[in-house]
């Protein structure tokens, strides 16, 4: 990954051109016992959440598995529509997706948008959603969608433990920028790690804007914290922390930032760790990484840990899809999902599961990186699951 994409900037999306792409939109056969089996998804291609290596990545399993024979002679078929971080556009996607396309189910899904949006119809239709990624609280907190990452909010919690657990630091502080509707999220995030281990934090600021840094990091220092989490841009926020000195100081960021450009911008003397949501994608010779890595780099398809995310997703459905005795359609993958019984995946913490249930945020945890040198180095803790024994 060569750019970031920092939280903040998600804020900024209200209303853009209406619009959508797709990939293979042909509509037949996706309800019957024959022609291709029909998997929709909504990505940010266009907008300022653009996450286009997460559909490549889809389809690139999905072409692996129809050049073995596909499931049971069919055809696996993505349709992927771009909503460019539009409500308007991600709601006529899912609209089209399961109505017109009539899809059997979501997978891959890499919107900040369509959860929120589309919850409640996909609950209506019956149908499963299986996002690469999972943004805002709605993701993990549906009957009928399931990321394959831990999400914003695990992640917060995720590094707060880290921060108290493992880096032994007694006065943790928080820097971030909260987006619409995301704050119950991070609060939520903030009381479990309290309940975990009976900490609270030193100081909090949640209204980080973009601009100069300064009062927030002599804020900080006033407040003599021990550990910063930062979520916001990184070049301009961490030359600033090493004018005022914070050498001694921890600085967590979150998986936004775990970027080649962002380790480049880190100055040299801070101590800088990343919390990532899959196996660090910078290191290929990881459990998991290998068979991604593969992949994307015989598709072309850029390395971040997004694409990592759309290879599980893909990865998961069809490892379910291989386990349907009789017709493949909407009713017979939703079934499917809601009685699985845990998948171990070694890109992630934890297993992953559908089932039953209200809520679903299976994966937990984050394994660490530090910036060193203008690069991430990979810490030796493995995947860090709060509360786990």
């Amino acid at each position: 990954m060569t750019h970031a994409r920092p939280i903040a900037a998600l804020a900024a999306a209200t209303a853009l051109a209406l619009g959508a792409t797709a990939c293979n939109s042909s509509d037949s056969g996706s309800g019957s016992e024959s022609g291709p089996i029909k998997v929709g998804s909504i990505n940010g291609i266009t907008g300022l959440f653009q996450t286009p290596e997460v559909p490549q990545a889809v389809k690139a399993v999905f072409e692996e598995v129809n050049a073995a024979g596909g499931i049971n002679g069919r055809k696996i078929e993505l349709v992927s529509m771009d909503d460019a971080m539009n409500p308007q556009r991600a709601t006529e996607a899912a609209v089209d997706l399961v109505k017109s396309k009539k899809v059997v189910a979501l997978v891959g899904s890499s919107s900040a948008v369509d959860c929120g949006l589309n919850r409640a119809s996909y609950s209506k239709e019956k149908i499963v959603s299986i996002p690469a990624v999972g943004v805002d609280p709605a993701c993990f907190t549906s009957p009928n969608i399931a990321p394959v990452n831990p999400g914003p909010f695990n992640l917060l919690t995720a590094n707060l433990y880290y921060a108290s657990e493992v880096l032994k630091r007694d006065k943790v502080c928080l820097d971030y920028t909260v987006l619409p509707g995301s704050g119950g999220g991070i609060e939520d995030a903030i009381k479990k790690w309290t309940e975990l281990t009976g900490k609270q934090l030193a100081h909090k600021e949640l209204a980080i804007a973009e601009g100069d840094p300064t009062k927030y990091l002599v804020a900080d220092k006033g407040a003599g914290c021990q550990a910063v989490l930062y979520n916001g841009i990184v070049g301009p926020y961490f030359a600033q922390a090493k004018t005022q000195g914070m050498d001694d100081v921890d600085f967590i960021v979150g998986a936004n930032s775990y970027t080649d450009a962002n380790a480049q911008a880190i100055p040299a003397g801070l101590k800088v760790y990343a919390g990532t949501e899959w196996q660090p994608y910078t290191d290929t010779s990881l459990p998991g990484n290998e068979r991604w890595s593969q992949l994307v780099d015989k598709n072309k398809i850029q390395k971040t840990a997004f694409s990592q995310g759309g290879v599980m997703a893909a990865d998961l459905f069809v490892q379910v899809l291989k386990g349907i005795s009789g017709p493949i359609d909407r009713e017979s993958v939703t079934k499917a999902f809601k009685s699985m019984k845990p998948i171990e995946y070694p890109m992630v913490g934890t297993p992953w599961v559908f089932g039953e249930g209200d809520t679903h945020n299976p994966v937990q945890g984050s394994r660490f990186v530090q910036a060193v040198n203008g690069a991430w180095k990979v810490l030796p803790e493995g995947f860090v699951v709060p509360g786990k024994k």
